[in-house]
């Protein structure tokens, strides 16, 4: 704890002048989305007390840790589930959440938070980091070329080398409170995203029909999504940026300025693939699902599954526009709403993507058909991810 607070404080505060006055810091507070403001003005900054800490300052504490935990075995049960068909689903979910307890159970408290983070992070970027591995240079060579785009080797390599590095700039970033590496990596994905969507998937949308064009409509509206949560990571990452900032620097009042807008526009865009389900499906079709799975009472089912699309995405995007004096001394009303928006969407998602992608998948026997559903389980992974994050972000401020 000490070593990440020094090189914490090394990394981003300016070097004190003269006999500045001391400022005790709170280990806990140190991962990024926490948003302290370490400009620093040249003072100097010591950790707290283990008294000190328990009393100041949010920690992920039992119920963030309780709800991260739940979310992180769900989300690699899932894949659990879709990569290990030899083993039986509750032996792999087991398998999962007796790693996962025992990785959060050993996380040093000052830790936890960052460690979340990361979690979160690379559970969002999943999908682009398994589109490298699984494809390839030769793959996306193949791609551009079916593309009519010209020197498709170059943008062969140019694929590779935005999929691995879009996520590995955002980690890095995270981990090293370096804001300009994470939104580059952010935009990089933006970037792929894109690219995708459009070439994938909107052009192709024109020429079908049937099956094949509600496909291609729900993946643009699970990138869509996708786009929305790494634009929110941009807006709580401008909130970092400080004076001592390179390049960017001067620009820091601006930035901390522009960060809110842009997380709206970001948790707007991260609730259309829920939003648009509600739209399409409704409770009836929710519940023709639920009943076609053998799920009980699915009329109830049903109705819970479209109010919590409903509710869950209007509650995300507004958490943030409740004054802060509207909420109590003693409850965070925006954290709240924002902590049990996720978590409830979260759920959607794992029986959505476990009854609606896992289980074909499994069933499956076709190669095509089986590379279709992973890559739907992907693109949910890395959304349930994105949920993850703002968890991460609001979870500490309920104690």
């Amino acid at each position: 704890q000490d070593l990440f607070s020094e090189l914490y404080c090394r990394s981003t505060l300016l070097p004190a002048q003269g006999p500045p006055p001391s400022i005790k810091m709170n280990a806990t507070m140190l991962p990024s989305g926490l948003l302290l403001d370490l400009e620093g003005q040249g003072q100097t900054y010591e950790r707290l007390s283990d008294e000190e800490e328990t009393s100041q300052g949010p920690s992920t504490g039992k119920v963030g840790r309780a709800l991260l935990v739940a979310s992180s075995i769900g989300a690699c049960g899932m894949m659990a589930l879709a990569t290990a068909p030899e083993e039986q689903p509750l032996e792999s979910l087991s398998r999962v959440a007796v790693a996962s307890v025992e990785l959060t159970s050993a996380a040093p408290k000052a830790m936890g938070q960052f460690v979340f983070e990361l979690v979160s992070l690379v559970v969002m970027t999943s999908i682009f980091l398994y589109g490298a591995i699984k494809h390839g240079w030769a793959g996306f060579t193949y791609v551009s070329k079916m593309q009519g785009l010209p020197a498709p080797s170059f943008f062969g390599l140019i694929s590779v080398m935005i999929l691995y590095g879009g996520p590995l700039l955002v980690l890095y970033g995270a981990a090293t409170t370096q804001p300009l590496a994470a939104i580059a990596g952010a935009i990089l994905d933006l970037i792929w995203l894109l690219l995708a969507t459009v070439l994938g998937h909107a052009l192709p949308l024109k020429k079908c029909e049937g099956m094949e064009a509600t496909r291609h409509s729900q993946a643009i509206q699970g990138n869509v999504s996708l786009m929305g949560f790494h634009i929110f990571l941009i807006g709580v990452q401008l909130a970092l940026i400080t004076k001592s900032t390179p390049i960017v620097g001067s620009l820091a009042a601006s930035c901390k300025h522009m960060a809110f807008g842009v997380q709206e526009v970001g948790l707007m865009l991260a609730v259309y693939i829920y939003l648009t389900q509600f739209v399409h499906m409704g409770a009836s079709g929710f519940a023709g699902v639920a009943g076609y799975f053998g799920i009980p009472s699915p009329k109830l089912m049903g109705l819970g599954a479209a109010l919590t699309l409903l509710f869950g995405s209007l509650a995300l995007v507004a958490a943030p526009l409740i004054p802060q004096e509207l909420a109590s001394t003693s409850l965070n009303l925006p954290a709240l709403m924002s902590v049990l928006s996720a978590a409830s969407l979260i759920v959607f998602m794992l029986f959505a993507t476990i009854f609606g992608h896992v289980f074909p998948m499994r069933k499956s026997d076709e190669a095509a058909e089986k590379g279709f559903q992973m890559n739907c389980i992907m693109r949910n992974d890395s959304i349930i991810g994105g949920l993850m994050f703002i968890i991460v972000l609001n979870a500490p401020y309920l104690l």
